[in-house]
């Protein structure tokens, strides 16, 4: 089969088309035919060489896809069946997505009944989990709520002003790219700041108590101190995963004397799990049936042209999420 390997750590270049072994059935593991992921910015990093140790090379990449069950591994699902998987080591301790087939442990497939097209269910799992999660960390949504995501620009982003936005609550995406402003409104939020440093003066011009949540995957010393002179009483706010050399900041967050703090939490999808979460993805995946959530989809792109992609992921030229359709 047709798999992008990295076999050593680098630039988009080191993701190599190729041929290799279809996976090996094996109990407990459900084999999956892929016929749409998202990419993820942890992918850049695991290919650049930024997972160290927890990642060997050579290794096939990708954290998440959807497709039908080849072969269930006597755990009961379906050949033939729609599934979705993400997490649980995959493209990481595993090879993952970046193929035609991938194995994943049946905790972390997630069977569903929907008729959405590839391309726009491919971009919901992993996004719209972590959007989820990171919601349920900064106080829920609902009426009332005010959140701020830093930055809006990103598949996260959307996901999150969906899911706030139908609870009727309001949202302000932060981002450093005027272009993307206009884009970033029509696709749910409420406001869009334009900034590379500090929002606390716009945000408390249009939220004098503040915000009620923030959402923040920067997570440097500089946005997270704002974060907090934006922070309503009795708000909190979720990191969401670090981007912060992506954007240039060098300036990681020394996160543990924040996480000392019952205002900040973390969420991470590395938790998910079937048992308790095929739910959760299943009433998402309904809601972007019936049109109250966008799946937030910048381009959906061939197979071959992932290297490209991968580029353009790390100039942040995307708003929203990129779909990979075999």
């Amino acid at each position: 089969m047709r798999a992008f390997v990295v076999s050593r750590p680098g630039g988009p270049e080191v993701l190599e088309l190729g041929e290799v072994p279809r996976p090996v059935d094996e109990p407990g593991r459900v084999r999956i035919g892929i016929e749409a992921f998202g990419l993820n910015r942890a992918e850049a990093v695991t290919r650049a060489g930024g997972s160290g140790d927890a990642v060997p090379f050579p290794r096939v990449i990708g954290i998440e896809c959807v497709g039908r069950v080849l072969d269930a591994g006597g755990t009961g699902l379906t050949v033939g069946q729609t599934v979705a998987a993400a997490m649980g080591g995959m493209g990481r301790a595993y090879d993952g997505s970046y193929a035609e087939e991938t194995s994943v442990p049946r905790s972390n497939v997630f069977p569903l009944d929907t008729t959405l097209a590839w391309e726009v269910l491919g971009a919901v799992p992993e996004t719209f989990f972590t959007a989820w999660g990171s919601v349920q960390v900064a106080g829920g949504s609902g009426r009332g709520v005010r959140m701020l995501v830093r930055p809006g620009a990103s598949a996260l982003g959307l996901a999150i002003a969906q899911i706030v936005v139908a609870d009727g609550g309001e949202v302000i995406g932060v981002t450093r790219s005027a272009s993307k402003r206009d884009r970033l409104i029509e696709r749910g939020f409420t406001e869009v700041l334009v900034a590379d440093g500090p929002v606390v003066a716009a945000v408390r011009d249009r939220w004098p108590d503040g915000a009620t949540g923030v959402v923040d995957t920067i997570a440097s010393d500089v946005s997270l101190a704002d974060d907090l002179d934006l922070l309503a009483d009795g708000g909190r706010i979720c990191v969401s995963g670090s981007l912060a050399d992506s954007y240039g900041t060098g300036e990681t967050a020394t996160v543990g004397g924040y996480f000392a703090r019952d205002d900040v939490g973390f969420y991470s999808s590395e938790e998910l799990d079937a048992a308790h979460d095929t739910a959760t993805l299943q009433a998402v995946v309904d809601r972007v049936a019936d049109g109250t959530y966008a799946a937030g989809i910048d381009e959906v792109i061939a197979f071959e042209d992932l290297p490209a992609a991968h580029e353009r992921m790390e100039a942040n030229a995307y708003a929203g999420k990129v779909v990979v359709r075999m």
